[in-house]
């Protein structure tokens, strides 16, 4: 598994509830008529938790910005929160958390090579039945 700076799960917990609120607002707010993805984070979350537990030692890379961006709701800065639910993901998933990207919120855009090599890494791992 490799998440590439998603939002994890424990972003909720992370945030300030007025944080949270105003983030669920500009979702709800969202157009889908213009085409825009229009995420449902609490049935996501809600189906994360009721899933069954991964297996163990599943290979995981958890790969986070280092260039700091906001989701700008709720006043004050949400880089914090971002960051404690993405190292909180790492640790759930027994993950490599490689926080070292040089990038923004789209590493897969700014920085494919390493999003690339994170999933050769796991898959590699994967097929030679190595543990994380």
């Amino acid at each position: 598994m490799v998440t590439v700076d998603g939002a994890s799960p424990f972003l909720k917990d992370a945030l300030t509830p007025a944080q949270w609120s105003a983030w669920m607002e500009k979702v709800r707010a969202t157009d889908p008529g213009k085409g825009l993805e229009k995420p449902d984070y609490p049935a996501a979350v809600r189906e994360l938790r009721e899933a069954p537990a991964l297996p163990r030692g599943l290979p995981a890379v958890v790969l986070t910005s280092d260039h700091p961006w906001d989701l700008s709701v709720g006043g004050g800065s949400t880089w914090p929160a971002w960051l404690a639910a993405q190292r909180r993901l790492a640790e759930e998933l027994r993950a490599r958390h490689v926080t070292d990207t040089d990038s923004g919120h789209g590493i897969a855009v700014e920085q494919p090579r390493l999003v690339v090599r994170a999933i050769r890494d796991v898959v590699g791992q994967a097929r030679a039945g190595q543990e994380r």
